[in-house]
């Protein structure tokens, strides 16, 4: 199969493309100095990539112990990422810092059996969409982790 044939395939994982990458750090406002974490199939990849273009501040976590770790600044998962999976790796959503961003390639809505599951997991742990690109295939969210409101009421 050639590259080429493999870059029109729906679902290809965000990692295996280093400009869609770019796009969507730069769309999140994911800096060089962010504290990315990554997780999922392709995090690994991913980790690399973005050793390799200046993020020293991104490593990668296993998915089981996303929910363990401090919260960060981003949360990458570049490959997708259905909402059943999404919820066992976010659990209670600390995972990321108030105004933090999770980037998450999730199924194309339009593959998918007609249903968009993703807001009912984001929306009870206080995340709110602000994106969803769509590109060659994948469709790519990006929502912030919202506060409880409390300074807003101090």
């Amino acid at each position: 199969m050639s590259v080429q044939a493999y870059a029109l395939v729906p679902g290809r994982p965000l990692a295996a493309d280093s400009a869609a990458l770019s796009r969507v750090l730069s769309a999140a406002g994911v800096t060089r100095e962010s504290l990315i974490r990554v997780t999922g199939a392709a995090g690994p990849a991913a980790t690399l990539w973005l050793a390799q273009h200046g993020y020293g501040r991104a490593a990668y976590v296993h998915p089981r112990r996303v929910a363990d770790m401090e919260p960060a600044d981003a949360l990458l998962i570049p490959s997708v990422c259905p909402a059943d999976e999404l919820a066992q790796i976010l659990q209670s959503g600390a995972c990321l810092r108030e105004g933090g961003v999770l980037i998450v390639q999730t199924p194309s809505s339009r593959s998918s059996a007609g249903v968009d599951m993703i807001p009912a997991v984001l929306k009870p742990l206080r995340y709110a969409e602000e994106q969803r690109l769509r590109d060659r295939g994948r469709e790519v969210r990006i929502a912030r982790r919202r506060g409880f409101g409390f300074k807003a009421a101090a």
